[in-house]
């Protein structure tokens, strides 16, 4: 019981840090309104997967800092799914895809003139901050996962609901959120939304032996039944 407590105790401490962190990043936001002009374009940044992420994350923080204080337990089941199957492979997956091409070509995801829009703390919160925060939670929160099959379907329907908006955006504002699709022609792009929803389905699975991996080592003599 002791040790159940204790761990009780940490969730809350840290989801309500995460809460004030995050309603800074809002109000962050909104002080600097950094538009660019690809944000002025059909759907704005809505049609990029980092700008998916960086909301996705503010608005699950934000709902964990409320619920934690809760007295009921059921919100736990939603929390984990939404974990495993969203927040953390795709921080991951947008914080390497981000870095690694900025480091290969960085006009492919973030031109220089960009520079003088974003500023540097905003460009590391959606792209570095976000893997600290899902790191630290896999430490510091105990996470049940979710079945083999139930959450590999879930992975691999957000990875399609997202192609299918990009898909959208360019039926109806005739433009690419990505300008390789626009290279490719249509059986191109088919094989490139499965292949990306193959992938982020691994990054789920990488998701699960890390977080596991990290709350073994931090706790290994706390971890619940």
């Amino acid at each position: 019981y002791f040790i159940q407590s204790n761990l009780r105790m940490r969730e809350k401490w840290y989801y309500s840090a995460m809460f004030v962190y995050h309603l800074f990043v809002i109000w962050y936001r909104f002080q600097f309104p950094m538009i660019s002009d690809e944000d002025r374009t059909f759907a704005g940044r809505w049609k990029f997967l980092t700008h998916w992420n960086a909301m996705l994350q503010i608005l699950y923080y934000l709902a964990c800092g409320v619920l934690v204080h809760c007295p009921f337990d059921k919100w736990e089941t939603h929390r984990d799914l939404a974990y495993h199957v969203v927040i953390l492979p795709l921080s991951v997956f947008v914080s390497l895809m981000f870095w690694g091409l900025y480091h290969w070509d960085r006009d492919l995801v973030f031109p220089s003139h960009l520079d003088k829009v974003v500023t540097p703390f905003f460009n590391h919160q959606k792209h570095t901050a976000i893997v600290l925060w899902t790191f630290l939670e896999a430490a510091l929160v105990h996470h049940n996962t979710p079945g083999n099959v139930e959450g590999s379907l879930a992975a691999g329907l957000f990875c399609a609901v997202y192609l299918a908006v990009v898909l959208w955006v360019h039926a109806v504002g005739e433009v690419w959120a990505y300008p390789v699709l626009g290279m490719l022609n249509w059986v191109g792009r088919a094989i490139f939304s499965a292949i990306s929803i193959l992938v982020y389905v691994v990054f789920y699975w990488v998701g699960l032996i890390l977080s596991d991996f990290l709350h073994e080592l931090f706790y290994s003599d706390m971890k619940l039944d």
